[in-house]
């Protein structure tokens, strides 16, 4: 750019000397003239208005071919460096890739563990129970080696199978919560603690469990507030499904009960259009009896007004057909 400013000026600078020569031979062809020197009215010399509108024209021209010039110039850079930014991305993103691959090959190689496995049995009805057929194969052992599975504070024992073959039936109630799950191999004068990915908690295996796919917005006018979206509720596990109802809340007040069990069975989308006061927030509390005798109750806040701290709006339980609060999410 510096480079372009320099030639424009010195465009300039040329016009204004041949404006100036133009000038100065009109002058002097004037006095001619005036002393009877030259007779002729038909000069070839232009006059000074003439030369400068001719000289700022050529400047003008040559100032739009070299800023086209110039643009096509800056334009093929701005396309080459764009060129290159996207091949750097995408080589950081195949060098973020290869580094995963990477880390993950040196926790496999680190890992004492070759491989560890679950299966999660049926559900025992009478007292809400499963059995959890766990196995693990060491590397490396020793005739003294024991595994221990930790699932936060409760330890199981895992039966030596020989070879490195570790295994246990582990019996887990239906409303355990354990999502710190660790194996700890003992061996003599060393131990290993290594992080497992282990069903702590079966609720979401064996009852349907709510979950939506959604989207709202807010339309703040005098005196009102506008909701509109959709929500569509998706259940898993639904042929244990009894009934589904859906309620409307706004600032911890209901308004509005709908049963939506068709709908949420057939997966359907559920339209929303509703009016709340301004500054009140919009949730929906959703309640699935089950044919099993459980009643589950999600409450999500899908829309608010002002950035509060909403977490005593927000909860995942499990009662029994009484009202018994059974498990509660201690996440939510």
């Amino acid at each position: 750019m510096a480079a372009f400013s320099i030639y424009i000026l010195i465009l300039l600078a040329i016009a204004a000397v041949i404006i100036l020569i133009s000038i100065v031979r009109y002058n002097k062809h004037l006095d001619k003239v005036t002393r009877g020197e030259v007779h002729d009215t038909h000069s070839s010399i232009p006059e000074p208005r003439t030369a400068a509108g001719i000289s700022y024209k050529v400047v003008l021209m040559i100032v739009l071919i070299m800023t086209f010039i110039g643009v096509s110039t800056v334009s093929g850079i701005v396309a080459t460096m764009q060129n290159r930014i996207n091949n750097l991305d995408s080589d950081m993103d195949i060098l973020q890739n290869q580094l995963y691959n990477l880390q993950l090959s040196i926790n496999d190689q680190a890992s004492h563990i070759e491989y560890f496995t679950y299966n999660v049995g049926d559900l025992n009805s009478s007292d809400n129970t499963a059995v959890v057929e766990t196995e693990v194969l060491l590397r490396e052992y020793a005739d003294e080696t024991t595994v221990q599975l930790v699932v936060d504070d409760v330890v199981y024992e895992l039966a030596d199978k020989g070879n490195g073959l570790f295994s246990a039936d582990i019996v887990r109630g239906l409303f355990d919560n354990g999502y710190d799950t660790k194996l700890v191999i003992k061996e003599p004068g060393r131990n290993y603690t290594e992080m497992v990915d282990f069903p702590g908690c079966l609720v979401y295996d064996f009852l349907p469990m709510p979950s939506y796919e959604c989207s709202f917005s807010l339309d703040e006018r005098p005196g009102k507030t506008y909701v509109t979206g959709y929500y569509n509720p998706l259940v898993y596990n639904n042929e244990d499904v009894e009934s589904v109802t859906v309620t409307y809340l706004s600032d911890g007040e209901e308004f509005e009960t709908l049963d939506i069990t068709k709908e949420t069975l057939n997966r359907e989308t559920i339209d929303v259009d509703r009016t709340i006061a301004n500054g009140a927030d919009f949730t929906i509390r959703m309640e699935i009896v089950t044919k099993s005798g459980f009643k589950i109750v999600e409450q999500t806040l899908m829309v608010y007004s002002h950035p509060e701290d909403y977490d005593d709006y927000e909860f995942l339980r499990v009662y029994d057909i009484n009202g018994n609060l059974l498990w509660e999410d201690d996440y939510r």
